[in-house]
């Protein structure tokens, strides 16, 4: 939730300077020359930055959920065995006689 929270108050601040910022200027990229805002240079900026950190996150976030899915399958898995075990116990505490007392 906290990060949420940051994440707002950063775009609000974006959006904030971004909206101060409203004359044009010239953007070159390599052989391209264009005029534009300023307004959208940043935001433009601001939204390939999240979509750059967006697939950088992509593989850890995989990776993760495939470590859960196998760490559930495992659990899942022991408890079964313990089932077994604890039938196995069950079982074998009802064969076995009581001692005789003498």
């Amino acid at each position: 939730m906290s990060t949420l929270i940051i994440a707002l108050i950063l775009a609000l601040a974006t959006a904030a300077f971004a909206l101060q910022n409203t004359e044009a200027v010239t953007v070159r990229l390599l052989l391209l020359e264009y005029q534009t805002s300023l307004v959208l240079v940043i935001l433009g900026s601001a939204g390939a930055g999240m979509v750059l950190i967006f697939l950088a996150s992509l593989g850890g976030r995989l990776r993760r959920s495939r470590t859960i899915r196998s760490l559930e399958s495992t659990a899942e898995a022991q408890k079964e065995r313990i089932r077994e075990l604890e039938e196995q116990l069950r079982l074998s505490s009802e064969k076995t006689p009581p001692p005789a007392s003498g």
